[in-house]
């Protein structure tokens, strides 16, 4: 109960936010000034380097594909902590009228990988039909 409790506190009620700039393959910035760090994945640093694996799109293509899906763009995110004073969330916003998961679209794109330790539930083990998906080990 304690630990339900402590989870609901970290991650707190869910949020919109209407994007105001994209920073990378997986972290925006709302009009309130709020950044969000989408959950489960990791795309390229600005300077293409990588974590442990890299993702298929250099940096650059990674934060334009987000861009294409999020710039102003009202979003509905579902928080889960926060990282470097982000909020980390699954989020998703809306594409000819049907829900879009912005960290899967990341990652059916190749803009970014599955970052298995942010992902304990394989929730994104979906988002690469066909394609054995490409993780980073815990």
């Amino acid at each position: 109960m304690i630990l339900a409790l402590l989870a609901l506190v970290v991650a707190g009620p869910s949020f919109s936010c209407r994007v105001a700039s994209v920073h990378d393959g997986d972290t925006l910035r709302c009009v309130d000034g709020v950044r969000v760090r989408l959950a489960g994945i990791d795309a390229n640093e600005l300077d293409n380097r990588c974590h442990t694996i890299c993702a298929q799109l250099p940096a650059d293509r990674a934060r334009a594909r987000l861009e294409a899906l999020a710039l102003g763009q009202t979003l509905s995110c579902r928080p889960t902590g926060r990282s470097y004073r982000r909020i980390v969330a699954w989020c998703s916003v809306h594409v000819s009228g049907r829900p879009v998961d912005l960290s899967c679209a990341q990652v059916e794109s190749g803009a970014a990988i599955i970052w298995r330790r942010f992902d304990p539930n394989h929730r994104l083990d979906r988002c690469e039909p066909g394609l054995p998906p490409l993780v980073v080990a815990p």
